[in-house]
């Protein structure tokens, strides 16, 4: 937008810091202050964001700092729909959550860049988050401890403190969120921490050395963040006690040991200032070793007599599309403790394509019932399993839906979210809910079986072992495939400044054209011993290498533009994996064709369905695998 086309706005009663953010702002508003622009007065107050309009001037009164930012992106928005003569409006809005807030997973292979952190920042200050929750296992500097993130692009103490500040213009509170228990897998490839290691991902609890580790960790997040809110996980460490520390001390259940273990971690916490929150499930598995989403409570009394007072427990739950299952969770969770927050999901963690819809979906069942249950902080997160391939600004119509929801009290359908999404983002909604649509397979309709991306296995797998073949319908996968190519190529033209995204897909979907079946048609002409076909199966084998070349190149645009360079280096080894495997299938063929070997056992074996109880009736739905090691091979290590 030029200069002359821009939103002049006069802003009066503002404070030096609000200056500094406004100017921040300009291009994500298109906006420009100016003596003749349209008149605002700004004005703290009690309660909520008010903001009323009249022919010619605006009152915005906010309570807290950010909804003075959320009021802003209110205003243009109406400006622009209105034009210079903006019609009699009020707009109030009450919070029905003291803390919203976005985490989001700097740990799985990608490390966010700065530039890509602050334009989120920005993002959630228009739609009126109050906090980010910085998701680092050891991806963060810690002195003393060169192997703590060791070329992992952990965040430096002047990169995070950066961020705090440029978080408190806009104020929206920076929260350390880390690991004191599991998965802390990565640090463990070091000699440097075989000495506090229990088993797996588990540090040994009741070890000195441990605590001196945890020690430093706190004290090095009190020195870079000026909250003195923490997130100390704890989640999924079911395998407490059960290494080193049982070799040590003989059994003993998990529930003492991790109450003893949360007690010294908080007593760390409290040494720096700090007050403590953690995932939730762990106090429920302690129940005779059942899982989260058991029914049998039997001595949840006892443990909740060891929780301490001040700690913050957050139910998370990125799955479930019925109400009913939040209800019985949260009051699950009030048997346990009074301090209840709740973690909902905006899902980039299956592979190069997301599941937003499934969220949506998930989150308009998930937050009415917080409102009900009187829950004050909500979370919605993001994470990057296994190799973070997916865009990480794929996610905000997800937080558009949890931030509309807390100004609002109430679900919001489409369209609203949609015209919000423009203004905060400048994303087109029916644009990106297309990027969903590589995991939305014809047997998978949207909103798809939660968790299971088939664009992943079906990009990774080999295409002689063909493991996941009979999760695949050779009559319309390819015609799915071109038909996502299409849409996104044309969505892609209206993305401006988030092109590359939908190139990205785009390209991955040209690759999954050819991909998807080439496994099953080449055993196919190998039973019938038809040379011909095998010949011609060979000769496109040279299509989808390009392909799968073009599609590298543009992810390579997109993982530089969003992260660190630290990560790309995995899938970069992954794709030249598959580009090798991709060749020694051409080269195989060819052997077999020119008589150099008799049979190709690959295409021998038979192909199985992975898993029978997903898919009774052995049909060919989609699964939910999403671990390259798993999806590659039978034989990785």
């Amino acid at each position: 937008m030029s200069m002359e086309s821009k939103i002049k706005i006069l802003l009066q009663g503002i404070n030096e810091i609000q200056q500094t953010g406004v100017g921040e702002l300009e291009q994500e508003l298109e906006i420009e202050q100016s003596d003749t622009g349209f008149p605002v007065a700004v004005q703290k107050n009690g309660k909520g964001l008010r903001i009323c309009f009249s022919s010619n001037k605006a009152v915005l009164a906010y309570e807290k700092e950010v909804e003075f930012y959320r009021g802003l992106g209110i205003i243009a928005e109406h400006l622009a729909a209105a034009g210079d003569r903006a019609e009699r409006e009020e707009v109030e809005e009450y919070a029905c959550f003291e803390e919203l807030s976005y985490m989001l997973d700097n740990s799985r292979n990608a490390v966010v860049n700065m530039c890509t952190l602050k334009k989120q920042i920005r993002q959630m200050a228009l739609m009126g988050f109050h906090s980010l929750l910085l998701y680092t296992e050891d991806t963060y500097e810690i002195p003393g401890e060169p192997f703590w993130g060791y070329m992992r692009g952990r965040f430096t103490g002047e990169e995070l403190k950066e961020l705090d500040q440029y978080g408190r213009i806009f104020g929206i509170e920076l929260v350390p969120c880390i690991q004191s228990l599991a998965h802390l897998n990565q640090i463990f490839q070091w000699d440097a921490y075989q000495e506090v290691r229990d088993i797996s991902d588990i540090l040994l609890c009741g070890e000195a050395k441990t605590y001196e580790l945890l020690d430093k960790m706190i004290k090095r997040c009190s020195e870079c963040f000026s909250s003195r809110k923490i997130n100390i996980g704890m989640d999924e460490a079911e395998l407490t006690g059960r290494g080193k520390y049982l070799n040590r001390n003989g059994y003993q259940p998990v529930a003492d040991i991790m109450l003893a273990h949360l007690d010294k971690v908080t007593v760390i916490c409290r040494k720096y200032g700090f007050k403590p929150m953690m995932w939730s499930d762990m106090f429920f598995k302690m129940l005779k070793n059942r899982g989260y989403y058991e029914d049998d409570l039997e001595g949840i009394g006892k443990i909740r007599e060891k929780i301490p007072k001040d700690l913050e427990l957050i139910y998370w739950d990125y799955y479930s599309r019925r109400k009913e299952q939040y209800s019985h969770m949260l009051e699950k969770h009030k048997l346990l403790t009074d301090h209840i927050g709740f973690a909902g999901g905006a899902w980039k963690w299956n592979g190069f394509a997301p599941l937003c819809i499934h969220s949506a979906c998930a989150s308009r069942e998930a937050l009415p019932c917080c409102k009900e249950h009187g829950i004050k902080h909500v979370l919605v997160t993001a994470w990057g399993d296994n190799g973070a391939e997916c865009s990480n600004f794929v996610v905000m119509p997800v937080l558009q839906i949890y931030a509309e929801f807390c100004y609002k009290g109430y679900v919001e359908p489409d369209e609203v979210i949609a015209k919000r999404l423009l203004t905060c983002c400048h994303m087109r909604l029916e644009d990106f809910q297309i990027l969903d649509s590589l995991n939305f397979t014809p047997d998978n309709p949207s909103p798809g079986r939660v968790s299971v991306g088939p664009q992943k296995y079906l990009f990774y797998q080999d295409i002689l072992s063909g493991l996941y073949d009979r999760h695949v319908d050779e009559e319309t996968y390819p015609v799915h495939f071109k038909e996502c190519a299409q849409q996104l190529a044309e969505a892609g033209k209206r993305a401006g400044e988030y092109a590359y995204i939908f190139e990205n897909l785009e390209a991955l979907s040209e690759v999954l054209e050819i991909k998807c079946t080439m496994g099953i048609e080449l055993k196919k002409a190998y039973d019938e011993k038809n040379k011909e076909k095998l010949s011609e199966l060979g000769e496109r084998l040279n299509v989808l290498l390009f392909r799968i070349e073009k599609f590298h190149k543009i992810l390579t645009i997109q993982w530089y533009r969003e992260n660190k360079p630290f990560g790309m280096d995995v899938l970069d080894l992954r794709i030249g994996g598959l580009k090798e495997r991709v060749r020694r299938a051409e080269w195989t063929i060819d052997q077999y064709l020119q008589c150099k070997i008799d049979a190709i056992p690959e295409l021998e074996a038979e192909r199985l369905l992975l898993d029978e109880r997903d898919n009774p009736g052995y049909n060919t739905l989609p699964i939910g695998h999403n671990t390259w090691s798993q999806i590659v091979s039978a034989n990785v290590l």
